[in-house]
């Protein structure tokens, strides 16, 4: 039998077959290269090129796109190293732009995937700035306080979120306290109850002693019109008379070398000097200890105070702590001569300051404010609307009592204060 008519017949069969596949084949590199996608028009370019080593079309065409992929590998080489610096710049527009762009090579999956983050890394950012901006408000308020702007305080505390919220709406609790008693205080002082208005004075000097319109000094003040209006003769509307203690402490010297009954007259100008320089060599402990020297003999002095402040907030800033030194005894000496004396208000008053100035002995200013807050309790008939002092008293005491090694100056105070202060846990 004759096979080959009919191999020969095969041949010929195949042949339109395989002109049709490769005609597919150019027809999806055309396409492929018309969508800007050049690595795989060079695939379907080269593949009937290898076909169809005879037609010189397809090879150029593969040669061409061969050359285009090379060309844009280099460009997808770019673009992701600029998207990725854009990305990590946060300049997530270009960088989505960028990588975008890259449709085909070794970069698309990364690409992708940096596609895929850019969302919450976007919501991240802004996140981050406004809480930049919160924080940048919160100075803002802290510095406001500080200055005594309670208006633009308050404007600045009430719009903040954020992880400064909490202590923003702390601040804004305090001028509220501080308000409502001043106000206070001004109502009793214009009804003559000069008693009570000094003791609501001392509870808004209790928030912030240099605050607004010198509680301090109306402390004083109050304290001077209630005791020429106790005088013979002359009778304060509202003002209880003066209680004296049942159990007075002995006229001999008090307890600690921070208590004497006189003390050398305070040079301000030459220990404000001092202080600086003190401050100026590194030496925070005896500045602040001098600074506090100066208060103890001018109360208002705005530079002392100052010093103070920031000294105070660049050690917080640094994560330090300050010490006053023993020059601040001037201070603590003060307050409890006034509480012997019985001026209260006044006592409390510089014994906050030395507190807040970082007094060194703790302890013993702790008790001494909780003995004249319960003092004042005692005096004023133990009455439900004074119960705060009470309150007050016992924080004083369980705050000597962190003091490790502090022992109170029984043998000086009545014994109803000793008895509460053992008690206080």
């Amino acid at each position: 039998m004759n096979r080959k008519p009919f191999t020969f017949a095969l041949i010929l069969a195949a042949i339109p077959a395989f002109a049709g596949k490769k005609e597919d084949l150019i027809k999806q590199a055309q396409a492929a290269a018309g969508n800007g996608n050049v690595q795989e028009a060079a695939r379907l370019y080269c593949a009937a090129a290898q076909m169809d080593s005879s037609d010189k079309d397809a090879q150029q065409n593969c040669n061409i796109m061969a050359q285009e992929v090379a060309r844009e590998n280099r460009k997808n080489d770019d673009r992701f190293t600029d998207g990725v610096k854009a990305f990590n710049s946060g300049d997530f527009d270009t960088a989505e732009q960028k990588f975008k762009n890259i449709k085909t090579g070794s970069h698309l999956a990364d690409a992708q995937g940096y596609l895929a983050r850019i969302p919450q890394a976007r919501a991240a950012a802004a996140s981050a700035s406004n809480e930049s901006a919160m924080a940048a408000k919160f100075d803002q308020g802290v510095a406001a306080y500080q200055r005594n702007d309670f208006s633009s305080a308050k404007a600045d505390f009430s719009g903040i979120s954020g992880k400064h919220q909490a202590d923003a709406q702390t601040y804004l609790q305090k001028i509220k306290n501080y308000e409502q008693a001043y106000a206070e205080g001004d109502r009793l002082a214009d009804a003559k109850n000069y008693k009570g208005a000094a003791s609501a004075y001392s509870e808004a000097a209790s928030v912030k002693p240099d605050g607004p319109n010198d509680p301090r000094g109306r402390i004083s003040q109050m304290n001077q019109l209630a005791q020429s209006s106790s005088t013979p003769g002359v009778v304060a509307k509202n003002n209880p008379p003066l209680v004296t203690n049942n159990n007075p402490p002995p006229v001999s010297r008090p307890v600690s070398a921070a208590v004497v009954e006189s003390r050398p007259k305070v040079d301000v100008n030459a220990t404000l000097r001092d202080a600086e320089g003190a401050r100026k060599k590194g030496d925070l402990s005896k500045a602040i200890g001098l600074y506090q020297k100066v208060l103890s003999a001018d109360s208002g002095n705005a530079q002392a105070r100052n010093g103070i402040a920031d000294m105070k907030k660049e050690a917080e800033a640094s994560n330090k702590t300050i010490v006053a030194g023993s020059e601040a005894d001037f201070m603590l000496a003060k307050g409890i001569n006034e509480f012997y004396r019985q001026d209260f208000e006044s006592a409390e008053t510089h014994i906050r300051d030395y507190l807040d100035g970082a007094g060194s002995k703790a302890g013993l200013a702790n008790f001494y404010l909780g003995a004249s807050k319960l003092t004042r309790y005692i005096l004023g008939g133990q009455q439900q609307n004074d119960h705060k002092l009470l309150v007050q008293a016992e924080d004083n005491f369980r705050n000597a009592k962190k003091v490790s090694g502090f022992t109170p100056p029984e043998k000086f105070v009545s014994p109803k204060i000793v008895k509460k202060f053992q008690e206080t846990s």
